[in-house]
């Protein structure tokens, strides 16, 4: 599985959002327990490699360096994944608190909260580390900026229905945009899956704006794809809707 297609998964999570919302089991303790645990240390990894960056120490752990380009600064790939991650990390994120709203409860949200903040300091990091790393070139740092605008718009495209739904406006990065996004009529329902080709087009927007190239085409590392697997394993059932994505390093992933 490739970084690029991460972003399919967090659509594929969204579009199946009811499911999780409105299942009558709850999470397990273990499962959220895994990822926040699997979320820190992922959050204390970013955070060693963007201060050794800072402090011109390379970067030499091989569990640190898998996923980085050989050919592009250690920051740039750093910045990708972050970038990439967090638009899961976002969609996944008002997922938990809506099941929360759903319930009338409160007992994921505070975990929920807590690897989101985590999430937003090591993205606020990366951005200010790319802005003065004298490694990255002017067109490096524009495609990565370029990166950030995408995730941003996609995450309120993606969740303004549950923010809509749930009063999570807060969770937006652009209040505005993301409930213009929910005032089409093209997003005024949940969209099914099965039932509409607007997840079509959305799914192709989305590999249009996160090509399979470059540094989007690094494996996805560890850290991430046991974070994703704890996302999917959140599904009820046996059939996961996304399952076919998450397998073992160094097996043929399944396209959408």
């Amino acid at each position: 599985m490739k970084l690029a297609h991460l972003v399919e998964v967090t659509a594929l999570v969204s579009a199946h959002s009811k499911l999780l919302i409105e299942q009558p089991d709850q999470f397990s303790n273990m499962l959220l327990g895994d990822y926040y645990i699997q979320s820190r240390n992922r959050f204390n990894r970013w955070m060693r490699d963007l201060n050794d960056i800072e402090s011109g120490v390379a970067i030499r752990d091989p569990l640190h360096l898998f996923g980085l380009s050989l050919k592009r600064p250690p920051i740039q790939s750093i910045a990708e994944q972050i970038i990439v991650n967090d638009l899961l990390n976002r969609v996944w994120t008002v997922i938990l608190v809506a099941c929360d709203r759903h319930r009338g409860e409160s007992r994921i949200e505070p975990l929920a909260k807590n690897v989101f903040h985590s999430h937003m300091t090591v993205r606020s990091k990366v951005l200010s580390v790319c802005m003065n790393d004298a490694a990255l070139q002017p067109e490096q740092v524009v495609h990565i900026d370029k990166l950030r605008a995408s995730s941003e718009r996609w995450a309120d495209l993606l969740n303004c229905s549950l923010m809509a739904a749930y009063d999570l406006w807060s969770y937006s990065f652009d209040e505005s945009r993301a409930r213009d996004f929910f005032s089409d009529r093209f997003h005024r329902e949940r969209l099914a899956p099965q039932q509409n080709d607007a997840w079509s087009l959305i799914l192709a927007g989305l590999r249009h704006s996160f090509p399979d190239v470059d540094g989007l085409s690094a494996p996805l590392h560890d850290d991430d794809r046991m974070i994703t697997r704890s996302v999917i394993d959140a599904f009820p059932g046996d059939k996961h809707p996304v399952a076919a994505w998450i397998r073992p390093a160094g097996e043929k992933t399944q396209n959408v």
